[in-house]
């Protein structure tokens, strides 16, 4: 019975992408669209089955358990979840339904709670059963990879079967944004905010674009709310480029630097909480936890600005280095080393085959490059096991490895020079509305930046 719902589900979908105009998507045929879907799906199957077999349910299935307990017991006692959800005060009515946590605890594990609930409102269409909730998480990833596409459409230059795969069939982002856990949605959250972002530079703020932001915004912050500090901070100093693009790099820094410190002194003075002690505590609930890919050489976080510092290089290594082939104790991080070899082996063939520019690239891959290294660096900074590492690096690592594939010189490689058919794919450094404004000299001088 699950598999043949499982069935209906897939056809239904198929039936949507095959009729709606939602994927009139230029470049890509609707056979194309459908089997990306399909992978999603299998994706999805198989991540299930790793988790049963090598992980022993884990978190995928601890949050699928909540989820149905929630889902079958919500028409049971409605007031009860709707109070408090509210965080209204409200008696529990039975030791059998699902225990909300204290305030404290729930803002804590924002995410995990939001995703719990997402899923148990899905109980009505599938009934608990993790192979139907694969469905409805391919159709999130899909959407993700299509907004990634519309975008790296336009902003880097590559061959369209490389396009293709950098959106679509990156093995590691594929699966880890495939199953019941948060990474889909912050995938999700993240296209959205970037090709708000794009939007906004080619044709200026619009209310279409807002609500984009508002989206993206919402999405990334219930699933995982400490990006939007990563985020939000690049986002202003991406702003700030596309009204001056001299020395973009300081002003990342310079942007990113005053915005840590009035974070960390606004929370200090008006909320009375230390940062640097927030970090150290999650660093030690992440070494606390048991797992067989847990990283022994890990020293603690010392909750000071320096005991970040000195830590920043170890934290580095760790995020782009583990796990090291000496470490692998199975087939699946053999799986996860070589990935990262192949990533360190993409940066080098970056530098050796590097593409002669005619044009400075889009502002909007610097954005990408500053996001994406600061997620890294968090991420080898509090996690100490190499497999969460390898989950939470996966999508920073996807957008690092389009960019990196742009600057690739394809000719070298014995690819035809014309990469594209998109006259829109290599854009000034300028915005838009400033081209028509330039002389040539300065639009020399733009390539020079």
């Amino acid at each position: 019975m699950i598999y043949f719902l499982l069935v209906v589900y897939v056809l239904v979908v198929l039936w949507w992408i095959k009729s709606s105009s939602l994927f009139n998507i230029e470049g890509l045929s609707r056979p194309l669209i459908t089997f990306v879907f399909l992978s999603k799906v299998i994706a999805g199957l198989v991540y299930g089955a790793i988790h049963i077999s090598y992980f022993h349910g884990g978190d995928t299935f601890l949050f699928l358990k909540e989820s149905t307990l929630i889902g079958s017991t919500f028409f049971s006692y409605p007031e009860y979840y709707i109070r408090s959800i509210l965080g209204l005060d409200v008696v529990l009515p039975s030791a059998e339904v699902f225990t909300y946590p204290d305030s404290a605890l729930f803002w804590k594990d924002l995410g995990t709670y939001v995703l719990v609930h997402v899923h148990a409102f899905l109980h009505i269409f599938t009934f608990g059963h993790y192979e139907l909730h694969v469905v409805f998480i391919a159709i999130v990833g899909l959407f993700a990879s299509l907004n990634f596409y519309k975008l790296f459409q336009k902003v880097l230059d590559l061959p369209k079967t490389i396009l293709i795969i950098s959106c679509f069939f990156l093995p590691s982002l594929t699966f880890w944004t495939a199953g019941l856990h948060k990474d889909v949605y912050v995938y999700f959250g993240l296209s959205l905010f970037l090709l708000a972002l794009f939007e906004l530079q080619q044709n200026g703020n619009s209310n279409k674009i807002t609500l984009k932001f508002i989206a993206s915004i919402f999405v990334i912050g219930l699933a995982r709310h400490y990006l939007l500090i990563l985020l939000i901070p690049s986002a202003i100093a991406y702003l700030i480029t596309l009204r001056t693009s001299k020395r973009i790099w300081t002003t990342y820094i310079l942007v990113c630097s005053i915005s840590a410190f009035l974070g960390i002194l606004f929370v200090r003075v008006f909320l009375d909480i230390e940062v640097f002690e927030i970090l150290a505590s999650k660093q030690a609930a992440f070494l606390a936890e048991v797992g067989g890919s847990s990283m022994q050489d890990i020293q603690s976080l010392e909750p000071t600005f320096w005991g970040l510092f000195s830590m920043a290089p170890m934290a580095s290594i760790n995020v782009i280095g583990r796990p090291f082939i000496w470490e692998c104790q199975d087939f699946l991080q053999v799986l996860a080393c070589l990935e990262i070899m192949c990533f360190l082996g993409l940066i080098l063939f970056a530098l050796v085959l590097k593409r002669k520019s005619v044009q400075a690239p889009n502002l909007l891959l610097k954005f990408i490059i500053v996001y994406s290294l600061c997620n890294l660096l968090l991420i080898g900074l509090l996690v100490p096991n190499a497999g969460t590492i390898v989950r939470y690096r996966s999508i920073s690592l996807g957008l690092l490895s389009a960019l990196l594939i742009h600057f690739l010189g394809f000719v070298k490689l014995g690819f035809s020079s014309k990469v594209s058919s998109n006259k829109e794919v290599l854009i000034s450094t300028y915005p838009a509305r400033n081209k028509n404004r330039s002389s040539p000299m300065r639009k020399k001088k733009s390539v020079l930046n």
